[in-house]
């Protein structure tokens, strides 16, 4: 592709833009707590504390937890703190990732149009740019989220460093070099999240399809895996060691037992009373909230039973999921058929690998796994980019066909336009929710008040740190973590628990007494009606309701 002197603009235009978005969206929703952010701050305390064995999680990987950990160090956060410190480590996340998009589109730029003949004219480079950057942003802030703290983006930036290599190798595959930095790529991405182990197939897969020559692919590949290998190695252990038996992790094997089609039953939570039932949950590693540290090793027991049936009737509700959740991508379809349907659009050729089909076929493999077992917008985020950016070298006219030239540029700037819109209407949507609460609906920053307020009320009534408490369902729990309690017990549903006898009420309460179990919280406006039996309102909060032993 000819150099464009227009490029240079258009990305330092999006660069700025991204960071700005990021930043901005960090800091208003820095009050914003996800299901598992509790687990990821409480590994990366090890870093502080020492207890390594934090890191060896057999359902969260270490990497993303290590760079908070490092942030906690840093910026010398507490429980009280952390959840707007600690957003700076998820900006320079989409920093890492942003780089990894500069890569990846470098090498894109280098192979676009080979292939294509000389009659068939690739779009103007600076007008490639404007979309692959706007999907890029769309990808990384309203698919992913700067506002969650997981690892996500990590894992978007990992998958376009090993899309990067692949198309590197793919240009040149001679160096042995290339496909350890692929290597090093793929044990990076499994400390990272550990789909990133049998992804890694998938990589190294298509690295000894682009060197064109299974003779000369064999042993480049291998010191590809050689130094996989090495990097994966200490968690490995780390994981194996824990378990009694060979493991990369065990997340993979939980999904598909809870998900898809498993057998047998959980062996480590320990029932405290059966009706309704209440479950304590033991653990040698200081968390707050157990059950929630680590949800594989409370699994364990439940193995995955294979059922290529379960397999086949998930793949329909994976795709209507993300379609129902992200309706917009049907549009996104629709514009590439309207481009071949005005001639705008042409393959370029499959083999030798290329640009297109090196892309294509990574994009393909990422989204066909997850399709699998458990699809979210989030998790197929980096290969839709991937993919986008694949069908994009496809776009072109013929030379001397101007109609098609000014249809393929007017369509290519309208879903550029498209996708600067929906980002800047997260922005917004995002900013409101995070600072703005209506009848209905709580912000997220009132959401972190009512958190502080279960902990002042606990506090109040006695509680100390290190105190055991429990909780009915799963309500969010960082008011423990800020109160220094540890939640080891829970009443499994509310609405069994509300459905039974005073009597059995009574019974289930004074089996968690027993236990060293303090106060039981619960987020159901329902046990209102518990009130003569002790349990409180939570004052300063809407559903909170607390029972003190």
């Amino acid at each position: 592709m000819q150099r464009d002197p227009r490029r240079n603009p258009v990305r330092a235009v999006f660069w700025v833009l991204g960071i700005a978005a990021a930043s901005f969206m960090a800091y208003t929703t820095r009050y914003f707590i996800n299901g598992d952010a509790l687990a990821y701050i409480e590994m990366g305390e090890a870093l502080r504390t020492g207890e390594w064995l934090r890191l060896a999680n057999l359902t969260y990987s270490p990497g993303y937890p290590v760079l908070l950990g490092i942030g906690q160090v840093l910026l010398d956060s507490n429980p009280m703190t952390e959840l707007s410190h600690l957003r700076i480590v998820n900006v320079i996340c989409f920093l890492i990732t942003l780089a990894g998009c500069e890569l990846f589109l470098g090498q894109i730029r280098k192979g676009a149009g080979l292939g294509m003949g000389d009659v068939w004219k690739p779009l103007p480079g600076w007008l490639l740019d404007i979309m692959w950057y706007a999907a890029f942003l769309a990808a990384a802030l309203v698919l992913i989220r700067i506002r969650l703290m997981n690892p996500d983006m990590l894992v978007f930036a990992t998958v376009l460093f090993g899309a990067s290599a692949i198309v590197w190798i793919g240009r040149d595959p001679e160096p042995y070099s290339k496909y350890a930095i692929l290597g090093l790529v793929s044990g990076v991405g499994y400390l990272v999240k550990s789909f990133f182990f049998p992804f890694s197939a998938v990589l190294f897969l298509l690295a000894g399809l682009a060197a064109r020559s299974f003779r000369k692919a064999l042993p480049r590949v291998v010191v590809g895996i050689v130094v996989m290998l090495m990097v994966a190695a200490p968690l490995m252990s780390a994981l194996s060691a824990r378990l009694g038996r060979l493991t990369y992790g065990e997340l993979g094997r939980h999904m598909y037992a809870t998900l898809i089609s498993g057998k047998g039953a959980p062996i480590h939570p320990e029932t405290l009373n059966a009706d309704p039932s209440v479950r304590r949950f033991v653990y040698n590693v200081t968390c707050t909230h157990p059950s929630g540290f680590d949800i594989c090793y409370w699994h364990e027991g439940l193995v995955p039973d294979l059922n290529v049936g379960a397999h086949l009737r998930i793949i329909p509700g994976n795709v209507k999921e993300i379609f129902t959740q992200t309706p917009w991508l049907v549009l996104i379809g629709l514009w590439f058929i309207a481009l071949w349907w005005a001639g705008a659009f042409r393959l370029a050729s499959l083999w030798p690998p290329s640009a297109f089909s090196l892309s294509i076929a990574l994009a393909a493999a990422g989204i066909g796994l997850y399709s699998l077992v458990r699809m979210e917008p989030r998790y197929i985020a980096p290969y839709l980019f991937v993919g986008f950016v694949g069908l994009t070298l496809c776009l072109g006219y013929r030379s001397g066909d101007q109609r098609a030239r000014r249809v393929v540029t007017w369509m290519s700037s309208v879903l550029a336009g498209f996708a600067l819109l929906l980002l800047g209407h997260v922005v917004v949507d995002q900013t409101v929710r995070a600072l703005y609460s209506s009848d209905s609906k709580l912000s997220y920053r009132d959401q972190f008040q009512e958190l502080v307020a279960v902990k002042d009320f606990l506090l109040s009534h006695g509680l100390e740190k290190g105190d055991y408490a429990a909780v009915a369902d799963i309500p969010p729990m960082y008011w423990a973590r800020m109160a220094g309690l540890r939640v080891i017990a829970e009443i499994d549903s509310t609405e069994e628990f509300l459905n039974s006898t005073p009597e059995k009420r009574m019974r289930a309460l004074e089996a968690l007494r027993k236990s060293g179990v303090k106060a039981v919280v619960t987020k159901e406006r329902l046990f209102e009606r518990l009130k003569s039996e002790g349990w409180q309102p939570a004052p300063g909060t809407r559903e909170f309701y607390v029972m003190i032993l």
